[in-house]
């Protein structure tokens, strides 16, 4: 009895939790957009000599902290692009199967005190009743991991540039070695196959063959393993990359859909610490042995009215 007391506890505070991180997402997706224009006015400001081909480094969407969580001001939110192209029929019912548990609440006041929003944004659900695989520790894939407000590492090699992830601690390769995309697919892949070259000074990534289970971003947008994503970066300062992104996806959408501009700045090495003067990423790992077998099931779970037995 005094078990499944403190699991109500548990419950109702991670139903206040919930309640809580909605709204301070919400609110910093609004600061986010507010400062975005006074980020491109510090970015101008800076003067300091840099290569413009140079990517290495370890970059955030978060420049005033090293963990992205809470409420990252310049971060916007955690959305692919507001401009959604009409879904095809296909699209429309795979979107109606995906349930996040980011954005306003689905039939909140807030919800509806914004009609002008697409309605993805407008349908959080509890993550115990969401659908989202990323929280079984499942990969995010792109573009959805290079919205998250983590840092995210280049490590420019000859061959490739490896973009190491801090959330979930996961990397990805994109070749450089002159070699094209698979023009079919047989076996796609949680991160697909991504192919990089240079025109003029933008690194220019084409993607292809992503698994279909993961999602265009934390709204719940679908994607199809048709999805081609095309990714444009250009260091427009020494410690600015600015980032321009496009998916076309006849099977899910009516057109092509225009990303958001997502802006990261340049980590400086001593300020990127762990633990004894150690340097380098955090490892935020999702390890199923935390992740599913505590947070979820006595906490996650608990908040939607699933109970576990021991």
């Amino acid at each position: 009895m005094r078990n499944r007391f403190v699991i109500l506890i548990v419950a109702l505070a991670a139903v206040v939790v919930f309640s809580l991180v909605i709204t301070a997402q919400n609110r910093g997706a609004q600061a986010g957009q507010q400062q975005q224009g006074a980020a491109r006015g510090n970015a101008a400001a800076d003067n300091r000599p840099f290569n413009p081909r140079d990517l290495a480094g370890i970059w955030s969407r978060n420049s005033g902290g090293y963990g992205g969580g809470g409420t990252c001001r310049e971060c916007g939110d955690r959305g692919f692009g507001n401009n959604v192209p009409p879904l095809t029929p296909e699209g429309q019912k795979k979107f109606d199967a995906n349930h996040p548990s980011y954005g306003r609440a689905l039939g909140s006041e807030d919800a509806a005190a914004h009609p002008e929003e697409h309605v993805g944004r407008r349908r959080a659900v509890p993550p115990a009743n969401g659908t989202d695989l990323y929280q079984s520790c499942n990969p995010q894939g792109v573009p959805r991991a290079l919205i998250y407000p983590d840092p995210v590492e280049f490590i420019v090699l000859p061959d490739r540039i490896i973009q190491n992830f801090q959330w979930t601690y996961s990397w990805r390769t994109i070749w450089t070695d002159g070699r094209q995309l698979p023009k079919e697919v047989d076996l796609p892949r949680w991160w697909g196959y991504s192919a990089g070259h240079w025109e003029s000074d933008t690194f220019v990534v084409d993607t292809v063959g992503s698994d279909d289970r993961t999602w265009v971003d934390h709204f719940g947008y679908p994607h199809s393993d048709q999805m081609h994503l095309q990714e444009r970066y250009r260091r427009i300062s020494y410690d600015t990359l600015e980032l321009n992104m496009w998916i076309e996806d006849p099977k899910m959408y009516l057109g092509r859909w225009n990303a958001d501009v997502k802006r990261f700045k340049l980590l400086p090495k001593d300020y990127v610490k762990t633990t004894d003067g150690w340097t380098g990423l955090l490892e935020d790992l999702c390890a199923p042995a935390d992740e599913v077998e505590q947070f979820n099931k006595r906490i996650r779970d608990p908040a939607g009215g699933v109970f576990h037995d021991k």
